[in-house]
């Protein structure tokens, strides 16, 4: 009897607790906000060579952001922004041998722009005044890209894919958030989805072993084949974008 009364008296301090927590979460359950992030893109592949130049970027992203807090420790965070990409390789020379080449010998900088819509949506746990972190889906699409070769496009490497429109990945962050509405973050992004279409194979060509032989009683030479294969070029299959962020916002 004296157990039933106490499970009664527990069960309406706990819902006494969870209206006053939910009142205090609704008394502005709604905020909005923007963001900018600073990052660094990192090109994880397994292509002897990369079709973003140099595998390793820079960027930025301008985000407007909602908070829609369900209760004192949890909210959902999600937001819409811009997000720039910019790779470049290193100063390089290349040589190419070729019938008919009017130049042979490049030297300069591949260059890589890209700006994506980038929509993630994170649920968010808060220790109130001190940390908070947040985790979730991360959707993107693509708006463009332009690059800027320095090898002529009849010598390149890079007409094996096709950029991906969409895009998904995970993203794990934490973070402040001061008493005024300032907030600052860091936040790892981890890509999910190939951001091009490539085959492990970017075309193929027949190799062919000729030797020559010569009958010494009649001294006519013949020409016989030894060996024929086919020979593929390997360009690898994924290419994922890894993301480090630093980021500041302010809340409205």
């Amino acid at each position: 009897m004296l157990f039933e009364k106490m499970m009664k008296v527990a069960a309406v301090v706990l819902l006494l607790a969870g209206g006053a927590e939910s009142a205090a979460a609704t008394d502005r359950p709604l905020r909005l906000g923007t963001h900018l992030n600073l990052s660094k893109v990192n090109e994880i592949t397994d292509a002897p060579w990369g079709v973003y130049a140099d595998g390793v970027g820079s960027g930025a992203t301008l985000s407007f952001d909602a908070l829609y807090q369900l209760s004192n420790r949890f909210a959902l965070h999600p937001s819409i922004g811009l997000d720039y990409r910019y790779f470049v390789s290193d100063d390089q020379q290349v040589g190419v041998s070729c019938d008919g080449c009017t130049e042979s010998l490049w030297e300069g900088d591949n260059k890589d722009y890209l700006l994506y819509l980038e929509i993630p949506v994170m649920a968010q746990f808060q220790i109130p005044e001190i940390i908070y972190f947040e985790a979730g889906p991360v959707f993107d699409f693509l708006l463009m890209r332009k690059s800027e070769f320095y090898i002529p496009k009849e010598h390149r490497q890079d007409k094996c894919h096709d950029d991906r429109f969409f895009g998904a990945g995970l993203s794990v962050g934490l973070g402040h958030e001061f008493s005024f509405g300032l907030f600052v973050d860091v936040h790892l992004s981890y890509q999910l989805t190939d951001v091009v279409t490539v085959d492990k194979t970017c075309g193929s060509y027949t190799v062919s072993g000729w030797n020559s032989r010569t009958d010494n009683a009649t001294g006519t030479e013949s020409v016989e084949k030894e060996f024929e294969y086919i020979d593929e070029g390997m360009v690898g299959s994924y290419y994922l974008f890894n993301k480090i962020q630093l980021g500041v916002g302010y809340w409205f």
